[in-house]
């Protein structure tokens, strides 16, 4: 090691020891002195003072599964993995927004939405969205494409294609989401740079859902009418930071630079995007397997991104003395511990299964040993309760809703026996299977199995490979599902959740009078009555016990220190999860430094 390398280890050793010690904080105004050579900035979304953005390097995380893809017209959400980053939608956050502000944890909010491949929007009148199309935006320089520059009429097609409303298609994919229920009547462009989106009723979602709308992702033309979809990720062709340019199947994903994207940093407005050459995703399924690749510096991330967030608070004690240097983010999203029940099937079509099976879980235990008591336990439904507009408290459900969801294996019993469901000879009342989510810890559904066994119920748990799993659940071939709960986003399309025609409908529901409600909502001409029957449709399923609440637990991102200009986000709008990754750059002498 020459006297360069030895004085640059001895600066990252002091840094890091200041910081672990707290007397150097990394949002400190003063430049540590053995550092003095480089050059930082002030982050304006936080305060701190980060090492100056570097171009170059390359980004490796962790993944637990191969997602399905890359085409979320056929996929849904889970092609996002694929998607984010190559292509765009319209809008998304501003980036620069304080965090205080907006964290970026949660989905996209209309306050601090700004223009993507949408230079703005503007709406006339109630039922009409004009939308001027960014001019000097061009598609990856990729055959069929060729690098010619986007217009509207790509625009258009992509949403005729969504909601089957044009350009040759017919029926709207089931995966649409948020634009499944906004009454679109026609889209269509008047001139190369305007796109007009015309209702044929008002809805108060609309315009959220046209700008940032699950899977309103802008793809190929050319490639679509070549090739028929976009299932082979060697005809993704976008206009993002990113490309696509490998796929390993059981092994990697990577993305390069794209060398003529369109956009600038909206933190730093005189850097064009991206900073990093290489995006890579390593496809590690198994804990162990990416918690080493962490400590040895293999990796640079690892948490919702990815979908590998660190859930086990011993996990997460075991890093900190192994790996002090690793910086980590708690955030807690939403609930990932929600377990849907197919009440088309007995004996889940039965309430008093369902309440059963509820009120066997000790939560407070469950949050003790599994998560350092760091967890947020109260019940809730599908929406979020930080969303006051749209839910009723738990205080203020009826009482003996709110026993349902306290602790009381005899009252189980009690309602399991009620419900012609007595014990065999060998003690079971019924067997049944739990199909979990494979990048969701096991150890948690093992552990509900167990409370469950105690009061005579066998459950065998299946994880299967993530596109099999979404199959199984777009089929409903399910009896227990890997389900969410307390979620911020679109209350519209949350409480779709349950309707009979929703492919991700967890707890297989088709009650009438709950879509009744939902159509409602859909049609609310006010944002009180919106909100009313909103309130009504959430406090409706958690009435029914769909869903098994099993709380928010807490869960934690960590990072390697090199990695700079993140602070814990999750994503840059619905969906968008890797294109974080082209706003962050790597402090390339801090990395060496560090032997790596």
């Amino acid at each position: 090691m020459n006297i360069v390398q030895i004085t640059r280890t001895l600066a990252v050793a002091l840094v890091l020891v200041l910081t672990a010690t707290g007397l150097w904080a990394a949002g400190a105004e003063e430049e540590p002195a053995a550092a003095a050579d480089k050059k930082y900035v002030t982050d304006p979304s936080t305060g701190k003072v980060v090492v100056a953005p570097e171009y170059g390097g390359k980004i490796t995380f962790a993944r637990k599964d191969e997602p399905a893809g890359p085409d979320t017209v056929i996929s849904g959400m889970w092609a996002q993995a694929y998607v984010a980053g190559v292509n765009e939608k319209l809008a998304w956050p501003d980036w620069a927004t304080p965090r205080d502000e907006f964290d970026f944890v949660y989905h996209n909010v209309p306050t601090n939405t700004i223009g993507s491949l949408a230079e703005s929007w503007s709406q006339p009148d109630p039922l009409t969205y004009i939308v001027k199309v960014r001019q000097g935006v061009y598609w990856h320089d990729k055959p069929p494409m060729n690098g010619r520059e986007l217009i509207a009429d790509d625009i258009v097609y992509n949403y005729h294609r969504i909601t089957g409303t044009g350009s040759g298609f017919t029926e709207r994919s089931e995966w649409a989401q948020a634009l499944k229920s906004v009454p679109l009547e026609s889209v269509t462009a008047t001139d190369k740079w305007t796109v007009v989106f015309k209702l044929k009723s008002l809805h108060l979602d609309a315009l959220a859902a046209i700008l940032d709308g699950t899977i309103a992702w802008i793809y190929p033309p050319e490639v679509i009418k070549e090739h028929g979809d976009v299932t082979d990720w060697r005809n993704l062709v976008g206009t993002g930071p990113m490309m696509l340019t490998d796929l390993v199947e059981g092994s990697s994903i990577t993305w390069e630079k794209n060398p003529d994207y369109w956009g600038y940093d909206e933190k730093y407005p005189e850097n064009r995007l991206p900073y990093i050459d290489q995006l890579r995703a390593l496809f590690m399924p198994e804990d162990p397997t990416y918690l080493a690749a962490l400590r040895t510096g293999r990796i640079d991330y690892i948490g919702p991104i990815s979908g590998n967030a660190i859930m086990s608070h011993d996990q997460l004690e075991s890093l900190k003395r192994t790996n002090p240097e690793l910086v980590i983010y708690p955030y807690i999203d939403r609930s990932d511990n929600a377990i849907g029940m197919n009440t088309q099937r007995p004996p889940f079509d039965d309430i008093r299964v369902r309440k059963a099976m509820q009120m066997a879980l000790n939560l407070e235990e469950i949050n003790d040993g599994l998560y350092g008591g760091f967890a947020d336990m109260t019940p809730q439904g599908v929406i979020n309760r930080s969303l006051t507009c749209c839910v009723t408290q738990f205080e203020d459900w009826p009482e003996d809703v709110k026993k349902g969801f306290m602790y009381d294996p005899a009252g189980a019993e009690k309602l399991l026996d009620e419900a012609g469901l007595p014990r065999g000879a060998d003690g079971i009342r019924f067997k049944t299977e739990l199909m979990h989510l494979v990048f969701r810890p096991l150890s948690y559904v093992e552990l509900l199995a167990s409370y469950w066994n105690e009061i005579g119920i066998d459950v065998e748990i299946d994880s299967p490979p993530v596109p099999s799993f979404a199959s199984r659940r777009g089929e409903r071939d399910f009896e227990m599902i890997s389900a969410e709960a307390a979620m911020r986003w679109n209350v519209l399309v949350l409480e779709s959740r349950y309707l009979p025609t929703t492919s991700y409908n967890s707890a297989n529901v088709n009650d009438p009078v709950y879509t009744a409600m939902h159509e409602a909502a859909a049609a609310a001409t006010t944002i009180e009555e919106y909100n009313s029957i909103i309130k009504e449709l959430d406090q409706y399923g958690i009435e029914r016990f769909w869903e098994i609440w099993g709380g928010m637990a807490p869960q934690y991102v960590a990072i390697q220190p090199w990695l700079v200009g993140f602070s814990g986000e999750t994503m840059l709008g619905t969906g968008q999860y890797t294109t974080i990754f082209s706003r962050l750059w790597v402090d390339s002498e801090l990395k060496e430094a560090m032997g790596h």
